[in-house]
């Protein structure tokens, strides 16, 4: 596991770190890194950061972290999938199948369940419909929300969490460490 704190370090080692952002002060463990996604978490977030397009093995790596990771979150756990931008497919019929399987189980940890698209326009709208059309075939997931910006999903997961912590600029700072590393 790979560890990315920033709060605790040195201010030459958190230059480095933060890569230039000196507004911004986050503590996020990178868990696996793959050219597709990685997997991190935040505060008690899980975050699932497509780098590529969605495949089955980012889907399952995500599921089997976030049921042994959240059970150590008081309170339960967010899981925050982020879509790129760009020219990023709806999933194959296998990705959606794992899908299907993961929000069959949700378990009981998971206090929210939500889809940051990056994406704009035809691929958003695109994305958007697939994911509802696998939420809307019945499970007992609580429902999905999507977002199209790391502010929204913060107002969201903020109440929803009571932690006051989570915020549009510090989730923006977690998502491009995440991709970034």
């Amino acid at each position: 596991m790979l560890r990315r704190d920033l709060a605790g370090t040195g201010a030459a080692e958190k230059n480095r770190a933060t890569m230039g952002t000196d507004s911004v002060s986050v503590k996020v463990e990178l868990h696996e890194r793959t050219e597709t996604f990685v997997l991190a978490t935040w505060r008690r977030i899980l975050l699932l950061v497509w780098r590529g397009q969605a495949n089955v093995e980012g889907i399952e790596r995500s599921g089997m972290l976030f049921a042994s990771w959240s059970t150590r979150q008081t309170g339960g756990a967010v899981f925050l999938i982020v879509v790129p931008p760009g020219r990023t497919r709806p999933p194959d019929e296998a990705t959606r199948a794992a899908m299907a399987r993961a929000a069959s189980a949700p378990g009981d940890t998971l206090k929210g369940l939500a889809t940051l698209i990056e994406a704009e326009g035809f691929i958003a709208a695109s994305v958007r419909a697939v994911m509802m059309r696998l939420q809307s075939r019945g499970s007992r997931a609580p429902t999905q929300h999507f977002f199209r910006t790391a502010a929204e999903v913060a107002a969201w997961a903020a109440p929803l969490l009571e932690d006051r912590q989570i915020t549009g600029e510090k989730l923006a700072e977690v998502i491009r460490l995440a991709r970034e590393g």
